[in-house]
C-alpha cells in the first residue's frame, strides 16, 4: 500500500475537509480527523497524514464521513457566529443614534446629513454620466467614474444603514437551514 494516494482517497469520501486540509483551514481539519479517526483531537498534521497514508478501511472511511459533517457544523457555526456579531454591531450603531437623539446631541444628525450628502451625491453622478448629454475629455470622465463608484458603494451601505440588509438574513438562513440539514441525514 506504499502507493496509496491518501489526497485523492480523502478528497473522494470527504471532499470539505481535504480542500481545508490543503489551504488556511488545514489545523481545524487536522484537529477533526486526528479526533474522529485517531481519537486523538490533538494529532499532530503527520500523524493524520500517516493514518490516512496506509489506505482505508470501512471504519475509517465512515469516521472520515463523520468528521467531514463535524467540520462542516463548526464551519456553520463559525459563519452563525461572524453574521451575529454584525448584525449585533448594526444594532449598536443605530442603538447609539437613538441615545444621541434622546439626548439632544447635534451628533444624532450625522448619519442623517451623511446620507444625506451620499444620496445626493450619487443621484448627481447619474444624471450627469446618463442623463445629461456632453462630452467629457478623459480627465474628467475618469474623475466622474471613480466619484460615482464611491457612491455607488457608500449608496449600498445608506441603503442598508436604513432599510436593513437581506444578505446578512438570507445567510443567517442559510446557515439555519444547512445546521437542520445536516443533523437530520445524522
Amino acid at each position: 500500500m506504499a502507493d496509496f494516494d491518501w489526497k485523492s482517497a480523502l478528497q473522494a469520501v470527504a471532499p470539505g475537509l481535504a480542500s481545508a486540509f490543503g489551504g488556511p483551514l488545514v489545523g481545524a481539519a487536522v484537529k477533526v480527523i486526528g479526533d474522529k479517526l485517531l481519537g486523538n483531537p490533538n494529532a499532530s498534521q503527520a500523524d493524520v497524514e500517516e493514518a490516512l497514508s496506509g489506505g482505508l478501511s470501512g471504519e475509517q472511511v465512515v469516521a472520515l464521513r463523520e468528521a467531514e459533517n463535524t467540520f462542516k457544523l463548526e464551519m456553520e457555526r463559525i459563519d452563525a457566529q461572524r453574521d451575529q456579531a454584525s448584525l449585533a454591531d448594526a444594532q449598536n450603531a443605530r442603538q447609539q443614534t437613538v441615545a444621541l437623539a434622546q439626548a439632544g446631541s447635534n451628533i444624532a444628525w450625522a448619519p442623517v446629513v451623511i446620507s444625506t450628502i451620499i444620496t445626493l451625491g450619487f443621484f448627481a453622478c447619474v444624471v450627469l454620466l446618463f442623463v445629461i448629454d456632453r462630452a467629457w475629455d478623459e480627465r474628467q470622465a475618469n474623475l466622474l467614474n471613480t466619484l460615482f463608484g464611491g457612491l455607488l458603494l457608500g449608496f449600498g451601505q445608506v441603503c442598508n444603514y436604513w432599510l436593513g440588509s437581506s444578505a446578512g438574513s438570507k445567510r443567517s438562513g442559510d446557515a439555519v437551514r444547512k445546521l437542520a440539514e445536516i443533523r437530520a441525514a445524522k
